[in-house]
């Protein structure tokens, strides 16, 4: 039987299979490993070099300085085999290594509840006294993994069946510096026996001793649907305890004691936070490639000019495009998430209407729209890059935040096991289309001095949260970023009404300071819908003006109000004002702030 599952190239990237994430498939759930330890990590060569060197530079002066190359997630295909059983891949270098998760599994038919590693160690034995079957083909017959118990007894018997797959527990611990680990089980009959006359802010674990020196466990469901319907049970010393008091289980981990495990349902949300950053591809500079790079990088600490590096790259690139790059280098220093994002506005804004490869758009005649509506851009091609450089548990993190190393309460885990000394980081490029709209800065203007004691409450809970500290640089920053995320919002469900779109094969991309940059970038990519024009079609000025009108008026009602309308605080660490689900929140990966800081107040009046 193959050891192999399949899952899509972007979600190798993200919350569904990235670093460290959580996989449930038929065969079992598995945990991502680092990067560095896949296969495909010896394997890769140049065309699976990401072409983006401005957000390379980025990432290389602050957070990643030994950083080389960004690399494409491998993409494969699976065998002919319609049972997904027997899967297979085409190409074995481009595979993705992975760990049974949860380790603690147990067996419908017998009950026993063992490690894996017991598990294993069982199936093995029987295996080879049974069948005389070398090692590998007992590790085939493992996934997903079975009880050796049952199969023992079967084969004495001569009849029923053999195989028993294992279920994992559904029961995890996760750290707030983002380890995960299991519930201790072979410890937790001892524990239940005396933890009610223990601190459980003082539990460790390594402290307890197992019930027994033969512990023999079983894990049995009774008719109770809650935790007192589950029973944890030693064979041999016949001691015996539910799973009530469960949810209530912390102890300390880390070095210092300063953060704490939790438990958790394993398919929760708070399980894993991907830290991801995005970048829109802008054709200049980001065309010459590595080796050149270093080159370039050398002659400007001899203080040679452009016209020497010209000659000396033997006219492979133009002195516009050698000085374009020794600019990009200079103005990433250190860049902050809004002035990295600065850049990407200043040239869509600033360039005439453009055709190149990786980036097609066109201004559109906004004379019939709203004035509250400053520029229109059809959008019909981009890329965007996506690199993972990290993740959470428990709560998710800023990517300023990360980058700044500003992470006392939250610590972050990175893809690779060499942390910020890796050399190479893993992504995707995706291709799509979209529309750019900005705003109209006194419309704005406005919209913050008659909301300006209503949104202070926010800002001063942005300002006490370890996810949203620093985001915002006043109350009028905050104000601005409200407006344009709700409007975004708005528009993305109205697509949803109006033209089919669902709100998860859309992303927003906002543009937001505390001077004059106040704008959206809504877009999809190739292998969601709307990979064909039909979004960028609704920057047709008066397809945008209906698109637009139908999506304020809309946000005048909602299923909830008058409660939502009135709301002073609501969603993540009550961030929103006027949101809710029913008319201005959106799938959670459509959105880049967490559904967070939206008040349909700012648009519906």
């Amino acid at each position: 039987m193959a050891r192999y599952i399949q899952t899509g190239v972007r979600k190798v990237i993200g919350a569904f299979a990235g670093v460290g994430a959580l996989v449930e498939d038929i065969k079992g759930v598995v945990k991502i490993r680092e990067f560095d330890k896949w296969d495909f990590y010896q394997k890769w060569d140049e065309n699976n070099y990401i072409k983006d060197n401005r957000l390379l530079q980025r990432l290389k002066d602050k957070g990643f300085p030994k950083l080389k190359t960004l690399i494409k997630a491998p993409t494969n295909q699976a065998n002919s085999y319609a049972n997904p059983q027997y899967i297979r891949p085409t190409n074995t270098d481009n595979v993705i290594n992975a760990e049974y998760f949860p380790k603690w599994m147990f067996c419908g038919k017998c009950h026993r509840f063992k490690h894996l590693k017991d598990w294993w160690e069982k199936w093995e034995k029987v295996i080879k006294q049974y069948d005389s079957a070398p090692l590998v083909k007992a590790r085939d017959s493992f996934v997903p993994p079975k009880c050796g118990y049952c199969y023992e007894q079967a084969r004495i018997n001569k009849k029923g069946n053999r195989y028993h797959e294992l279920t994992q527990t559904r029961f995890i611990m996760t750290s707030s510096d983002g380890k995960i680990s299991d519930v201790p089980w072979d410890k937790w009959l001892t524990f239940k026996q005396q933890a009610k006359h223990e601190d459980d802010k003082t539990i460790d674990f390594g402290d307890w001793n197992k019930c027994c020196d033969k512990q023999d466990l079983y894990y049995k469901q009774g008719d109770f649907e809650d935790l007192s319907g589950i029973n944890i049970t030693c064979k041999n010393c016949n001691k015996r305890s539910s799973l009530v008091g469960l949810y209530g289980l912390s102890y300390a981990s880390g070095k210092d004691k300063q953060y704490r495990y939790k438990m958790a349902i394993r398919s929760s949300n708070s399980v894993y936070y991907p830290i991801l950053v995005h970048s829109l591809y802008l054709p200049s500079a980001s065309d010459i490639d590595e080796n050149s790079q270093l080159k370039i990088d050398g002659w400007l600490k001899k203080n040679k000019d452009t016209n020497f590096m010209f000659d000396a790259l033997e006219e492979k690139y133009s002195e516009n495009e050698i000085q374009d790059y020794i600019n990009s280098k200079e103005a990433s220093t250190a860049q902050k998430e809004v002035t990295y994002r600065q850049k990407e506005y200043q040239f869509i804004l600033k360039s005439p209407d453009l055709s190149k490869d990786d980036f097609i758009f066109k201004h559109q005649t906004i004379d019939n729209l709203d004035n509250s509506i400053s520029h229109l851009v059809q959008i019909s091609r981009l890329k965007m890059t996506t690199v993972q450089t990290g993740y959470t548990r428990q709560e998710p993190l800023d990517i300023d935040l990360f980058l700044d190393g500003k992470t006392d309460r939250i610590k972050p885990q990175y893809t690779s096991s060499q942390a910020q000394n890796t050399e190479y980081l893993l992504g995707i490029e995706n291709f799509g289309e979209g529309i750019f709209i900005t705003f109209n800065q006194q419309k704005i203007n406005n919209y913050i001095e008659k909301r300006r004691e209503r949104l202070n409450k926010i800002f001063q809970q942005s300002e006490g949260s370890a996810l949203f500290k620093n985001k915002f640089s006043d109350a009028k920053h905050l104000a601005k970023f409200i407006f344009v995320h709700t409007v975004s919002h708005l528009l993305m469900k109205e697509l949803e009404f109006s033209c089919g779109y669902p709100t998860a094969s859309l992303s927003e991309r906002l543009f937001v300071d505390n001077n004059d940059m106040q704008a959206v970038l809504i877009y999809t990519v190739g292998g969601m819908e709307g990979g064909y024009g039909g979004l960028a079609s609704q920057a047709n000025p008066h397809k945008f003006k209906q698109l637009l009108d139908n999506a304020l008026e809309r946000a005048e009602n909602c299923a909830s109000d008058p409660i939502c309308y009135h709301s002073d605080g609501q969603g993540v660490s009550e961030m929103n004002l006027a949101a809710c689900y029913s008319c201005a929140l959106i799938a959670d990966n459509a959105c880049e702030s967490f559904n967070s800081f939206l008040d349909r107040q700012s648009c519906a009046e």
